[in-house]
């Protein structure tokens, strides 16, 4: 049945990495075994303990805790459609609690860490990369997958980056300030290689866009020679903290960001001491 679910979710136009997420906890042998160590042969014979167990199983093996949450998301959902399918499963999952996951705060960078980064760039190219992605927040795969076309100019109304197809299959619309459209235009006009769709394309000159494993690398280095942590998604909360703090509306920002609830918004913004400071002293005014 997991092979029935998987080609449904590939009909839904899951992404490939969702369906790989999906396929590596239902037929990876960690379930395997479980259910067959559990003599469990069929959907019917697993039950709300069943899934405790695994559950404790899981991370008693070192997973950690967010791992088995996807477990926990990932087998609830496949037994959700399962019974949509009529087959007989115990019901008494679906009150079953995943892990409780910790709340941690996003960290975001300083402003004088986004200069260093900028400044610690190597190439011209890099160092419009690293202020594209502090004034974008874009995923690290759409980073990767920009072209000079989805840069749009309004004229007078602006400018803004149209994503394709980006997480959740979606495209939307990033603005973009004039003085990033000014250094993009500057960096496609001067220094970026013809010839090829790339924004960002590889240093080789085959016109190929950089690779996430090229971008990672990249940002890697960066860390090293500027003692800064760096990650991806650093840049996508940074962008966040910057966009409320300068009074961006949440739904605004939410549509930006490409999530569909509020909720995944929150988690992304980070507020500083300080701005927690300054919006109580306006509370009491």
């Amino acid at each position: 049945m997991a092979e029935e679910f998987l080609a449904d979710c590939q009909r839904r136009n899951h992404t490939p990495a969702t369906l790989s997420v999906y396929r590596s906890a239902l037929l990876g042998p960690r379930t395997q075994t479980f259910l067959d160590d559990q003599a469990i042969a069929t959907i019917g014979e697993f039950t709300a303990a069943h899934l405790q167990i695994y559950e404790g199983e899981l991370r008693q093996a070192g997973l950690p805790v967010a791992t088995v949450h996807q477990y926990h998301r990932v087998l609830k959902t496949f037994l959700g459609f399962c019974e949509r399918q009529d087959f007989s499963v115990d019901t008494r999952v679906a009150e079953v609690e995943g892990p409780k996951l910790a709340q941690v705060e996003p960290s975001t960078f300083t402003v004088e860490q986004e200069r260093r980064l900028v400044a610690g760039a190597r190439s011209r190219r890099d160092k419009v990369l690293v202020e594209f992605m502090l004034k974008t927040g874009l995923r690290l795969s759409e980073v990767n997958s920009v072209e000079v076309d989805d840069i749009v100019d309004l004229g007078d109304r602006g400018a803004y980056i149209k994503v394709r197809q980006g997480k959740g299959r979606k495209d939307r619309h990033v603005p973009l300030d004039a003085s990033m459209y000014r250094r993009l235009r500057l960096y496609v006009d001067r220094h970026r290689p013809t010839g090829c769709p790339a924004l960002f394309p590889t240093t080789r000159g085959d016109g190929q866009p950089l690779t996430p494993q090229g971008l990672k690398a990249l940002l890697v280095r960066l860390g090293k020679e500027t003692g800064i942590h760096v990650h991806a998604h650093k840049f996508r909360h940074t962008f966040a903290s910057r966009a409320i703090a300068a009074g961006v509306d949440p739904i605004a920002l939410q549509r930006v960001l490409g999530h569909t609830t509020l909720t995944m918004v929150s988690r992304y913004v980070h507020y500083s001491p300080t701005d927690l400071l300054d919006a109580w002293q306006l509370r009491r005014v």
